[in-house]
């Protein structure tokens, strides 16, 4: 039998899901959904025809100008590669930054990001973040790149959540230090007539499979200028650049034709996918009692695949309680990448802000199909925990 629990707060009513269904019902904190066969047979088959398996064939080309046109940049300006980690770190790389220099980065973000500047021969070091934007405060960073031994910027776009890259790329012109953004989790912040548009920086994408638009394995870059790519496409296959002679000291970083023909049909449906994504962020913002802070402008004309929000109270309590009632939680950043044993040892400023949201955060069962019942049930749980 079910119960009815009206939230005050916001004079919604939460269906609570009887106790015999949450016996035989775990809601997973994620289930990564990429395109069925159907879809990516096609493709295949054109493979088979072309006899062309990698190195930047013909679904390759097609598949970046086919980014190109929903991100609304020049096809030239777009390098594919193996994750967007490897693309942070090229990214890095194509910049020519003496190394051992440090980067300044939040240190609220997964550990991706501080493991791309290490591998391209910096140092991180680790800044606080601004509890409105949940990034790095440009006035701050500028501030602190005047030092002689900062070699780069690297901004995390948190989430998904829009930043004004303008903004940043005056950052960038006055200190001289280059600015590369990583947009993990913003494929879709950035569409053309998203609230998040490239300018001059840098700007790394994920396609993993766990994002809003993935192809199982892999990234893109968005460089200021076709020339910027090519230095980075170049890194990507050995340093050829336009021949068999290796102008740089490249890595092998292409995707195959294998994880084109499937990023091809992720785009064949990513109408159908997006409003997938849409429905499950209107059904939480409905749903979630008021007491919690969701992301910066969460679902306002941009969509993520993850769902971490801020409570009143420490989120290990709420996340054991959570637990208990059948519901997988994660905490997607840890507490920071500054308590990580890898990079422990990196300095930092003061991160008074960083340690309140770590130990406040949680991220919700977020994925395409959890039914809007078990969205209804998590909320009533997480209302009744902080009440």
């Amino acid at each position: 039998m079910k119960r009815n629990l009206i939230n005050p707060m916001k004079n919604h009513i939460f269906s609570e899901v009887s106790n015999d269904i949450l016996q035989k019902k775990f809601i997973a904190v994620a289930r990564p959904s990429l395109p069925t066969a159907e879809y990516i047979l096609p493709y295949l088959q054109q493979i088979d025809q072309n006899h062309w398996y990698s190195n930047q064939g013909p679904l390759h080309n097609i598949f970046q100008e086919r980014l190109g046109a929903l991100w609304g940049v020049e096809t030239g300006r777009i390098v594919l590669v193996t994750s967007a980690t490897t693309g942070l770190s090229l990214a890095l790389r194509a910049h020519n930054i003496t190394h051992g220099k440090y980067c300044l980065v939040p240190s609220w973000t997964f550990v991706a990001t501080a493991s791309a500047i290490v591998n391209a021969g910096l140092k991180p070091h680790f800044l606080d973040i601004s509890p409105n934007t949940w990034s790095l405060d440009p006035s701050y960073v500028e501030y602190l790149a005047e030092r002689r031994d900062i070699g780069a910027i690297l901004v995390v776009v948190p989430f998904g959540a829009p930043l004004d890259l303008a903004e940043w790329d005056n950052v960038a012109e006055r200190t001289g230090c280059p600015v590369i953004i990583d947009a993990a989790a913003a494929f879709d912040t950035l569409r053309s007539d998203g609230p998040m548009r490239p300018q001059k920086s840098t700007v790394v994408v994920s396609l993993h499979a766990t994002k809003v638009f993935g192809v199982g394995e892999g990234g893109a870059v968005i460089a200021r200028d076709p020339i910027a790519a090519e230095r980075i496409r170049a890194l990507t296959r050995f340093g050829f650049s336009g021949g068999r002679i290796a102008h740089y000291s490249g890595i092998n970083a292409k995707i195959s034709e294998y994880t084109a023909a499937v990023g091809l049909a992720s785009l064949d449906c990513w109408a159908i996918t997006r409003a997938k994504w849409n429905r499950v962020t209107e059904l939480y913002k409905k749903y979630l009692p008021s007491t919690v802070t969701l992301p910066p402008n969460f679902g306002n004309s941009w969509i993520s695949s993850t769902l971490t929000v801020l409570c009143s109270v420490n989120s290990s309590t709420l996340q054991s309680c959570l637990l208990k009632r059948q519901v997988e939680t994660v905490l997607w950043w840890g507490y920071g990448c500054h308590e990580q044993p890898a990079y422990t040892a990196y300095t930092r400023e003061a991160l008074p802000v960083t340690h309140d949201y770590a130990q406040r955060s949680v991220g919700l069962p977020f994925w395409l199909g959890i039914e809007e019942e078990s969205i209804q049930y998590i909320c009533n749980v997480i209302f009744n925990y902080l009440e």
